[in-house]
């Protein structure tokens, strides 16, 4: 018989050493419930019990069990202190739970304290075989990046865009009788397999109400959909890539953009300047980025460098030249800004990323390593591969940095022929050379000194396709 019916004691899961997700580790249990099933068991309905203690955020349930190859089926549901939250019926899948999202077929809240359950059901088992079955579950202290997919498990470049929006916020599209409707999630996800892109975040203003609906969606989506958030304030933009959890965006005397910012630190995320080159008057109301202190940009890892199209960048460049100048290595990125993806391509321009793998953190992570680029055109090309190398030194890819001295920069560029590559130092132009194929080395022997970063920019024309990140020098 299942042991652990309806009755059974809860199980308790104690102490503070809650588990936390690690770069290719699945965290241990909280807790293991195990039990046996015969045909006793059959078209009956059962309780495994566990206790949830306060503070808990979000809750993760595998079941496994033997005897499959004989046609045995358990059916799983979930029951909070308030009753029951989701079923899953007999499909295979771990079960996430947290206040903004959770696995299909099951709802998205507040994790209550007091007694949980798993509801097994048995719709069928042969006479004479055994089950064995085994719960695990994890509890833990974050939100909903625990139950982020890994869509790849391979390290390379992937492409994503960093800043769009659905009608959580302010994405609209209007129809032939100009009615207007919300822009899906789910648009927005097949706009970006349409555009081949790898990643997508979703970055609608101040509301994490959209987190649920890209969980929902992505179980449908080659795409890997991000949780994020852009945080609008009347004093400028940021973008919160991979935000786990809710931070108050209101700011004012008593808590000014720095203080602002520190609370919303305290998360994974990848915090990056939006358009902080647009105006700040009624044109753009809060667009342009105004608080340009050390203390208050210490506390962002990015800047775009492209929003919308190619032409951004002279402004974009501008802003990010500055901060590189004044100490600050921000990592340049590119977002669409799109509110409705017939009107603004999704992808363009896209931000290019190297991760160890195409997960939510992996992707964070390779954001804030600089080891990225920013790419204006529509199609796969130009690609780009950046490192520095010095006597004594180890090569030093894009994003990192290296001691001052005679350098050589080496850029593999791919897919670009009769564009031209410019180099810059400190945001000056050092020299430009035409790209004469679509496999080509650029090089660059150069005398680094303290302080300095360079950059490649590759332009088609006047038109910039590509931004490199920098190469500081220490």
């Amino acid at each position: 018989m299942l042991q652990g019916g309806l009755d059974s004691k809860p199980a308790t899961v104690g102490g503070d050493s809650r588990p936390t997700l690690q770069r290719g580790v699945e965290p241990a249990p909280s807790l293991v419930l195990n039990g046996t099933l015969t045909d006793r068991d059959l078209n009956r309905l059962f309780e495994r019990t566990f206790a949830v203690p306060a503070g808990t955020s979000a809750v993760d349930i595998r079941v496994d069990y033997t005897a499959e190859s004989e046609r045995t089926v358990i059916d799983v549901g979930i029951r909070d202190p308030h009753g029951i939250r989701g079923w899953s019926g007999g499909r295979r899948e771990p079960i996430h739970l947290d206040a903004t999202s959770a696995t299909l077929g099951y709802r998205p809240g507040a994790i209550e304290p007091g007694p949980w359950a798993v509801i097994l059901g048995v719709p069928n088992i042969r006479a004479g075989v055994e089950s064995r079955y085994s719960i695990s579950v994890r509890l833990a202290n974050r939100g909903s990046g625990s139950s982020q997919p890994t869509l790849r498990r391979t390290a390379g470049w992937y492409v994503g865009d960093l800043h769009t929006h659905s009608g959580h916020s302010d994405g609209y599209r209007n129809d032939s009788t100009n009615h207007r409707w919300p822009v899906a999630v789910a648009d927005l996800a097949a706009a970006a397999t349409r555009a081949g892109l790898d990643f997508l975040s979703i970055s609608d203003h101040n509301t994490d109400s959209h987190w649920a609906d890209v969980d929902r969606v992505q179980p449908a989506s080659p795409v890997l959909l991000l949780h994020s958030r852009e945080v609008t304030t009347y004093r400028g933009h940021v973008n919160a890539t991979g935000e786990t959890r809710f931070t108050d965006f209101r700011i004012g005397p008593s808590r000014p953009m720095a203080a602002m910012l520190t609370d919303l630190g305290n998360d994974r995320a990848f915090l990056s300047i939006n358009h902080p080159w647009l105006p700040d008057d009624e044109r753009c109301m809060g667009c342009g980025w105004l608080d340009r202190d050390g203390e208050t940009m210490r506390h962002v890892r990015g800047v775009e460098v492209a929003n919308g199209d190619a032409d951004s960048v002279a402004s974009g460049w501008l802003f990010w030249a500055e901060m590189l100048n004044r100490g600050m290595p921000l990592v340049a990125v590119g977002g669409s800004d799109s509110h409705n993806p017939d009107l603004r391509s999704v992808g363009l321009p896209a931000t290019v990323v190297w991760a160890d793998e195409l997960s939510e953190d992996a992707i964070v992570r390779g954001l804030k390593s600089g080891r990225v680029y920013v790419r204006t055109a529509r199609s796969d090309r130009p690609a780009l591969e950046f490192s520095a190398s010095a006597p004594g030194q180890p090569d030093v890819m894009m994003g990192g940095t290296i001691q001052a001295g005679d350098t050589i920069l080496r850029a593999h560029v791919i897919g670009a022929s009769t564009q031209r590559g410019r180099w810059f130092r400190r945001g000056e132009l050092l020299k430009e050379e035409a790209i004469d194929s679509d496999d080509a080395t650029l090089t660059l022997t150069i005398a680094a000194r303290p302080s300095d970063w360079f950059s490649l920019v590759l332009y088609d024309g006047e038109r910039p396709t590509l931004v490199s990140n920098p190469i500081h020098v220490r």
